[in-house]
């Protein structure tokens, strides 16, 4: 009996409706707990009703009632995966590996958490392990493409998405994958041509209506990018990506109303992330509805400016801010003009959240600290009816990164969103003439892909000072002259499962 109704529960959580198995687990748990096979249908079932905590404990239990099972410890390590808890999910692949040397799906995995833990060298050699095991293995050469585009060789990528390709013909992911990187290469015909196919055979498949629309987009042809991006688009359960870049061409293409009915309709669905508020606030701009707009702002409301006076273990502040300098000028991680960011006439370096300098060191604790009594005040205070205190998260991490402008450098207008709080730190600034906005730390301005203008609110760097303010504000540094660098240190209150790191590539 034990064993049909065994059957009857995998049935049921590996079908349609996973939840359904849930009762008949739990009352077969029930008359035996330790039992592995039932502990593995539980996480199966908690995993695929969205549950990762849950699943994460049950194929921890059915690993340690079958300690010797090697597919037990790989459920385990993708259900870690999944979870973003990449150290825990490679120290289980490893165990997993030792039970079952070689195992070409395990290598893969582990691959595919190495790239994503951002490591895409070791990915390439363990995928290449896979590989060498199972040259027909499909997610290996899949997964070395995604590493290879990662590292920017995507002629090389596009090479392993075909030999994935082959062995799984018309496999809709690797054929979006090699369309990337086909557009990345420049070749955007022959992308588009591919995401055709993929649309051809999936109607309304939304990581292939996305990816055609940003092709439109990148053409100019933001008219057709909305009509694309929309097909694909459910108010009623929208895609939160594909909903972003929706509301941004439809700013670009002048329909201001439907993008803010679309902010409104991803804000809704999905208040942790603050990334539409930046497009409400373009679009409200763009419609004249200031007070409206003002509102979503509440720069009296959120944003402070704080001149620190001492930073502990520096006997000043020109010493702790020298320091500062010192260690960024000196750091290997600054990139001159980094792809895809924003910084004109600069360097910028990577996450120094981390660092174990001194100078950055202290200042990450700083940022901490402050970040951490504004969380708890907006946390004790917050009236229910701004959607940016609805976005409030419990756990969070600090990134930090900073940047070098030359004389006429900038840092054109972005966001930081999907983070929540960010802020900036000035270890030196020359003091600027009454009324000059030139090197300006300036929130409210637009950036010109989405029209420009913005109402701006200027705020004068000078030594020592912080601004911390949403990570929703669109916000540069202004142009400026003169002979000396700029230098600033940039840093966010990172949203657990929410908000993204700072990363120059």
């Amino acid at each position: 009996m034990m064993k049909e109704l065994l059957e009857e529960a995998a049935r049921l959580a590996n079908g349609a409706d996973p939840a359904s198995a849930r009762p008949l687990v739990q009352r077969l748990l029930a008359q035996a707990p330790g039992n592995a096979d039932l502990l593995t249908l539980a996480g199966i079932v908690a995993q695929r009703t969205g549950l990762s905590g849950d699943a994460i404990a049950a194929f921890r239990a059915a690993r340690a009632a079958d300690p010797g099972d090697a597919g037990r410890c790989q459920n385990l390590a993708v259900a870690l995966k999944k979870a973003g808890d990449h150290a825990g999910a490679l120290a289980v692949f490893s165990e997993s590996l030792a039970l079952r040397p070689g195992h070409a799906g395990t290598l893969a995995n582990m691959g595919s958490c190495l790239i994503e833990a951002d490591r895409c060298e070791e990915a390439l050699a363990v995928l290449a392990q896979a590989i060498a095991a199972s040259p027909d293995h499909a997610d290996a050469h899949g997964n070395m493409g995604v590493a290879l585009a990662r590292l920017g060789l995507r002629e090389e990528a596009s090479a392993a998405y075909r030999r994935a390709l082959r062995v799984r013909p018309g496999h809709a992911e690797t054929v979006l994958n090699l369309a990337d990187a086909l557009s990345a290469s420049g070749d955007c015909d022959g992308a588009a041509a591919l995401i055709g196919q993929v649309l051809r055979a999936h109607p309304g498949h939304t990581r292939a209506a996305n990816q055609l629309g940003l092709l439109h987009e990148a053409a100019g042809d933001h008219e057709s990018a909305a009509a694309v991006l929309h097909s694909a688009f459910d108010p009623a359960s929208p895609h939160h990506a594909l909903g972003v870049n929706l509301a941004r061409v439809l700013i670009r293409a002048g329909h201001h109303q439907d993008a803010l009915i679309v902010c409104d309709s991803l804000i809704a669905s999905q208040p942790s992330v603050t990334t539409p508020l930046a497009l409400a606030l373009a679009a409200l701009d763009k419609l004249g509805r200031q007070a409206e707009r003002d509102a979503l702002m509440a720069l009296d409301q959120f944003v402070s400016v704080y001149d620190i006076d001492n930073v502990a273990g520096f006997v000043s502040m020109s010493a702790f801010n020298a320091a500062l300098v010192q260690e960024l000028r000196a750091h290997p991680s600054l990139v001159f003009e980094p792809e895809g960011l924003v910084t004109r006439q600069g360097r910028q370096s990577g996450d120094l959240a981390s660092s174990h300098k001194p100078a950055l060191h202290a200042l990450a604790e700083l940022a901490r600290s402050k970040l951490s009594a504004a969380h708890a005040a907006l946390r004790s205070a917050k009236p229910a009816d701004h959607p940016w205190l609805r976005a409030m998260p419990d756990d969070w991490t600090l990134t930090m990164w900073g940047t070098i402008l030359r004389p006429g450098g900038e840092v054109g207008p972005h966001i930081h969103a999907p983070n929540w709080i960010s802020g900036v730190y000035y270890p030196a600034a020359s003091p600027a003439a009454a009324g000059d906005v030139q090197g300006a730390f300036a929130i409210g301005v637009l950036p010109a892909e989405l029209g420009g203008g913005g109402t701006c609110v200027f705020h004068q760097p000078c030594a020592g000072r912080m601004i911390l303010f949403p990570s929703y504000l669109w916000h540069a540094t202004m142009p400026f002259g003169g002979e000396d660098e700029r230098i600033s240190f940039a840093f966010d209150l990172v949203p657990a499962n929410v908000g993204r790191p700072h990363r120059l590539r």
